[in-house]
């Protein structure tokens, strides 16, 4: 049996090939590495976007299943803040000196926008609406908000891109219109709404308040764990602990919220979306996150059988066009 005949290459042509990639580096420069790292940063921050938008999905069915279990939002908050609470709070008092130089009004947007207000806001309002639309308003309006939240702190500038916040506007206002003979959604409308509001105010915050990734997690599972205890002693006094709808969950369900509360939002997604605020920018982090309402409606086909009647689907679309839109030549 024949060796197999190895290809030759000459000396002079190795030493050139050598020569060239010792010395590329040098001809890039400087500035050609900057940009390479600035690239790969801001892929980073795409990166942890995407993560952040499959779980904010995932928190709308998780709500939703909730709320068909008749299981109050202050009981499903103790899932999504207790085990990160306690696993947080020794890094709030680690770096308690860090957190004292946070203003005031910061903390208490940070903590109402993304933690227990915000989570009983969007809690209730999910017992009144069903995911599509929840996941459409909340999402939906939060360019809107943020862009006219920064224009009042900043200056005009957060509007330049005022076309793809009014296709979205669109988008929501169809929604609005569609469906404003069903009484019953007032209500969920309106809390979807104040969520996003909410929200928003978060977004600014955060980015103003320039704290990692890792401090805003401790910061919001922490102090909404504190709010929620006092909530929960009074609601356990009025039925007692036989009334703790925790306890009367299946299997599958409690390994469910325990996955997408605890795990998925609770850790997860805190800190993959203050990675992306710091890498992409508030306003571009949460136009972005409009594209939820599409990723959650599709998965409550299969798990409730919600179908999206035509009033949803037109402003889901308007809404996406919007987001593209206000991404296009970034």
């Amino acid at each position: 049996m024949s060796r197999p005949v190895l290809p030759s290459v000459s000396l002079a042509s190795a030493a050139s090939s050598t020569s060239a990639k010792t010395t590329s580096p040098l001809k890039a420069g400087p500035a050609a590495e900057r940009a390479e790292t600035a690239e790969r940063t801001e892929w980073l921050g795409w990166a942890a976007l995407a993560l952040t938008l499959s779980i904010w999905a995932a928190f709308f069915i998780s709500l939703r299943a909730g709320a068909r279990a008749a299981l109050p939002p202050a009981e499903l908050a103790l899932l999504r803040f207790g085990p990160a609470g306690l696993l947080f709070a020794p890094l709030l008092w680690q770096r308690r000196a860090r957190f004292a130089a946070v203003p005031a009004k910061l903390w208490v947007l940070i903590v109402a926008g993304a933690g227990l207000p915000y989570f009983l806001v969007a809690g209730w309002g999910m017992r009144h609406a069903p995911v599509a639309d929840g996941a459409t308003l909340i999402p939906g309006t939060l360019p809107l908000f943020t862009a006219l939240l920064a224009a009042a702190l900043h200056g005009r500038a957060a509007l330049s891109r005022w076309p793809a916040l009014l296709c979205i506007a669109a988008g929501i206002a169809t929604l609005l219109a569609m469906k404003a003979g069903h009484a019953g959604l007032a209500q969920g409308y309106a809390m979807f709404l104040l969520g996003s509001l909410m929200w928003s105010a978060y977004t600014l915050a955060l980015r103003e308040a320039r704290l990692a990734p890792i401090e805003a997690a401790a910061l919001i599972s922490s102090v909404s764990l504190v709010l929620l205890l006092p909530l929960l002693l009074w609601q356990w006094g009025q039925g007692g602990v036989a009334s703790f709808g925790l306890l009367q969950l299946s299997g599958p369900q409690w390994l469910l919220q325990l996955g997408i509360q605890s795990i998925g939002v609770g850790l997860v997604s805190t800190l993959s979306y203050s990675f992306a605020v710091a890498r992409l920018g508030a306003q571009r982090s949460a136009t972005a996150g409009a594209l939820t309402p599409v990723l959650a409606t599709l998965l409550a086909i299969p798990l409730f059988g919600e179908q999206p009647d035509g009033a949803t689907v037109i402003g889901m679309l308007l809404v996406a066009a919007g987001v593209l839109w206000s991404q296009r030549g970034r």
